[in-house]
């Protein structure tokens, strides 16, 4: 075999063959197998692919939410149901962050047809920061909740931006004409009584993340400047003021600390502040009480006895009532299909949960 020579055009088809064999090979290592050369070249990536792997407990539609972000929510959904244990919630956290995420992201694609609410956000923040009692103290607060202030206004601009978005979405399948409430006040008249009740004002100030000594005292303060014999109507002025200066219930503060009128059967959260039975506290006297959000110092009117009401006093509740209700379900239904779409596209991926 020594002594056979190739002729020059065998040896050209050997080295084509020798070379298309190496270029077939590192294609199929690079592209499609890969192998010792992908893995040599994508080392660093592989290593940070794997580190961020770790800290995922889900993706929607390639987004990453990480497992710190699924605890904090879980987190927050505990303090807003008054539950001592987060993991408990952690499945009802996981429902809800997809959810917002969705929204978000059709709220993104939307980004044109939708007004910018930065310039909100910021007045938002504004009127949160004068509620401190000094600008370090509100930057703290901010710090204990894991947000800069930019972090923050850019939270408040983009809640904004989907509440706007859900708002377009109903606008057309939220109807409601006057004959259809006229004819729901005909069906439930019988059961068309107000309960008893009483008007309630509060100045409301929060413990979360603060210091409860220090929030007692300010509210203890305040309650100090209250007039201690006075007639009705310097009571609720005088009340009205103090709630705009000091209430860090952003709702009512503008309207001097109003809650409006609550009836008996309110949620158990209420029970709390000892607005009515036995123990119910005082008419037209103001009055300092904790509940699980924080230290309300209270001024309600006289308790009210039932009594039937009139179709008048009832349209724009049963109104109120029934928008509730369809714009609730509209959400449902809207968020359900965009989950379903989402779950047969497999664009929700679980990550070790």
């Amino acid at each position: 075999m020594s002594g056979v020579k190739l002729s020059s055009l065998k040896l050209y088809a050997l080295k084509l063959a020798l070379y298309t064999g190496g270029l077939l090979y590192i294609g199929a290592d690079l592209f499609i197998l890969e192998g010792p050369l992908w893995k040599m070249l994508h080392r660093n990536e592989a290593a940070q692919h794997t580190q961020d792997e770790s800290g995922l407990a889900l993706s929607v539609y390639g987004e990453p939410i990480t497992a710190a972000q699924l605890k904090r929510r879980a987190a927050e959904l505990a303090v807003l149901n008054g539950e001592n244990a987060p993991d408990k919630l952690v499945k009802t956290a996981m429902d809800d962050v997809i959810r917002n995420t969705l929204l978000r992201m059709r709220t993104r694609y939307n980004d044109s047809r939708i007004p910018d609410f930065r310039a909100e956000a910021e007045a938002e923040l504004a009127a949160l920061e004068t509620r401190a009692s000094d600008a370090e103290a509100f930057e703290q607060q901010l710090r204990n909740q894991g947000y800069t202030r930019e972090q923050f206004i850019n939270r408040l601009t983009v809640i904004m931006r989907e509440l706007h978005y859900l708002e377009t979405v109903m606008e057309q399948q939220v109807q409601i004409t006057d004959s259809e409430i006229s004819s729901l006040i005909g069906q439930l008249e019988y059961y068309l009584v107000m309960p008893m009740n009483r008007k309630v004002r509060h100045i409301f100030f929060e413990t979360l993340n603060k210091n409860p000594d220090e929030v007692k005292a300010a509210a203890e303060a305040v309650l100090a400047q209250l007039p201690q014999q006075a007639d009705k109507a310097t009571m609720e002025a005088e009340f009205a003021r103090l709630a705009q200066e000091h209430s860090e219930d952003l709702h009512t503060a503008p309207r001097g600390g109003d809650l409006g009128t609550i009836r008996v059967y309110p949620a158990p959260a209420l029970q709390e502040l000892r607005l009515f039975g036995q123990n119910a506290i005082a008419a037209d006297t103001p009055v300092l009480l904790q509940s699980r959000w924080g230290w309300h110092i209270l001024l309600a009117g006289e308790i009210q006895q039932p009594r039937p009401l009139s179709q008048e006093e009832c349209r724009e509740s049963i109104r109120t009532a029934l928008l509730s209700c369809m714009r609730e379900e509209c959400v449902d239904n809207w968020i359900n299909l965009n989950i379903s779409e989402a779950k047969q596209k497999n664009r929700i991926q679980y990550h070790g949960n």
